[in-house]
Order: C-alpha cells, then structure tokens, then sequence
C-alpha cells in the first residue's frame, strides 16, 4: 500500500501531518500539533516521512508544444 503524507494547518493555526491511503483513508495523524512546518516534518520523519521531489509534467500526445523542454 502507497502512503500519501498530507501536512496542514489544523483549526490551531498550528501544523499537523496524516498519512493517507490510496483511496484517502486516514491511515495515522499526528498525537499533537506543532508551532512550525519544520518541526511537524522532523515529527512525520520519525514515523518514516520520507521527502520525494515532485515530478515534471507529463505530456500527452498533441500537447508537445505546450510544455517545451528547459
């Protein structure tokens, strides 16, 4: 099963993680909110957050020329 981590500002104006299922299922959260986004990932890492860079854009064919390559 794929896990999709979601950090938000929770209704404290303070940041929370969750970690999602595939189908958007609430798999775990956060026990506690946290001041900073800093300090609520170094929270999510210690539950096995790990940072994956989003990927570029895929093309679909016909749309080459909106997207030119850098």
């Amino acid at each position: 099963m794929r896990v999709i981590w979601r950090f938000f500002v929770a209704d404290t104006t303070q940041w929370r993680w969750q970690q999602l299922s595939d189908d958007r299922t609430v798999v775990a959260e956060s026990p506690l909110s946290y001041e900073t986004y800093d300090s609520c990932v170094a929270a999510a890492r210690a539950q096995g957050y790990v940072f994956e860079a989003t990927q570029g854009r895929l093309t679909r064919p016909g749309n080459d020329h909106r997207y030119p390559k850098r």
